[in-house]
């Protein structure tokens, strides 16, 4: 039997989540099936880190790349879809994988997924409206197999063919095993002769780093961490923020680095988006931490917080204001605070996903 050849569809622009959970998947594949053949079409600014975790990918321009540099929308439409649609014909794939968007980010794969490969859509929870539209409906009976990367198929709401869907928990770029020790963490960082075992060490995270909200929210962070004793704040600079911050005296930029997922033992504590992947890794790694919800048109990032916070798995700080960010920060500060919701957090997700989602991909293939 040949070996199969998978397509992975990730569409993004300004920040990483389809990318990641894509990769999540892939490495999963090729450790159950090292003959696989993997290709990634992505919109992604950060394609690099594709490559980087051993995979070839073909880049289209994103939708922010399109307006900034005046690509007209009829020009990078129909040069996308001919991309698409040529580099899925020559590479003939037995499965074509996509999240988040099943008909494309702008309808290009609805020819496509009427072609001879399988069709894989990996279904994060969205906002109940996104999730009722027309097209995204029209879509899903396309799709031989939906992979829910939550603990049940019910809380992506009611499905036409509810028999396709598969549910294999939260899908993460990292095994628990390959999660370094705290000492192996900070030295990784370079942070063993920066700070002591006294020193608070705090983890910012804003998702890849594009979007224009981002800035703001970094900010203000600094602000209220420097503002606490015996605090040092490491700000994971993503692979799209074009501008990091400076570093100054208590806090360290790391630039660049994907993923952070396996250095995230190296910390006490942690102000993050509320985005799917950032707040999953932060969970599975035991890190207590206080997420800020961003408005997004499919993500509904401030119920995840919110029913994180009413299992005391994290604190919220919504709306994001100074003093509500200083008095979360505070929260932090103590110890006692900090092992409640760390503990709470580690049992919340009790296994990676991505292995059942790669296993079950395969059985299709």
């Amino acid at each position: 039997m040949a070996a199969p050849r998978v397509v992975f569809y990730a569409v993004n622009g300004l920040g990483l989540g389809h990318v990641t959970r894509l990769l999540a998947i892939a490495r999963a594949m090729r450790l159950q099936a090292s003959e696989t053949e993997i290709l990634f079409i992505t919109s992604s600014e950060a394609d690099g880190v594709i490559y980087r975790e051993g995979f070839a990918a073909i880049k289209l321009p994103s939708k922010t790349i399109r307006e900034a540099c005046g690509l007209r929308k009829s020009t990078y439409l129909k040069m996308a879809q001919s991309v698409t649609w040529n580099a899925i014909s020559a590479f003939d794939p037995d499965v074509l994988v996509v999240d988040t968007y099943p008909s494309g980010s702008f309808e290009e794969l609805i020819p496509v997924l009427r072609w001879r490969q399988k069709n894989v859509f990996v279904f994060r929870e969205q906002r109940r409206d996104s999730f009722q539209s027309d097209m995204l409906m029209a879509a899903l009976p396309l799709y031989d197999l939906l992979i829910v990367p939550h603990e049940s198929v019910e809380q992506i709401g009611d499905l036409p063919e509810p028999g396709k869907a598969r549910a294999v928990g939260p899908i993460l770029i990292r095994e628990r095993n390959e999660l370094l020790s705290r000492t192996q963490a900070r030295a990784t960082l370079g942070l063993s002769g920066v700070i002591d075992d006294e020193t608070l060490l705090l983890y910012c995270s804003f998702g890849g780093g594009g979007e224009p909200e981002s800035r703001r929210a970094l900010e203000m962070t600094i602000r209220a961490a420097l503002a606490l004793p015996h605090a040092h704040l490491v700000i994971g600079s993503g692979p799209l923020l074009l501008n990091a911050p400076e570093p100054r005296a208590g806090m360290t930029v790391i630039s660049g680095r994907y993923p952070m997922m396996d250095v995230l033992p190296a910390f006490d504590a942690a102000v993050a988006a509320a985005g799917y992947n950032t707040v999953h890794e932060l969970l599975f790694a035991g890190i207590a931490s206080v997420f800020v919800p961003f408005g997004r048109v499919l993500d509904d990032q401030g119920r995840r917080a919110r029913e994180l916070a009413e299992k005391n798995a994290c604190l919220i700080c919504d709306p994001l204001t100074e003093r509500g960010l200083a008095e979360s920060l505070a929260q932090l500060a103590d110890a006692p605070t900090r092992h409640t919701l760390a503990k709470n957090s580690r049992s919340i997700i009790k296994k990676n996903g991505a292995a059942a989602a790669a296993k079950s991909i395969l059985e299709i293939a």
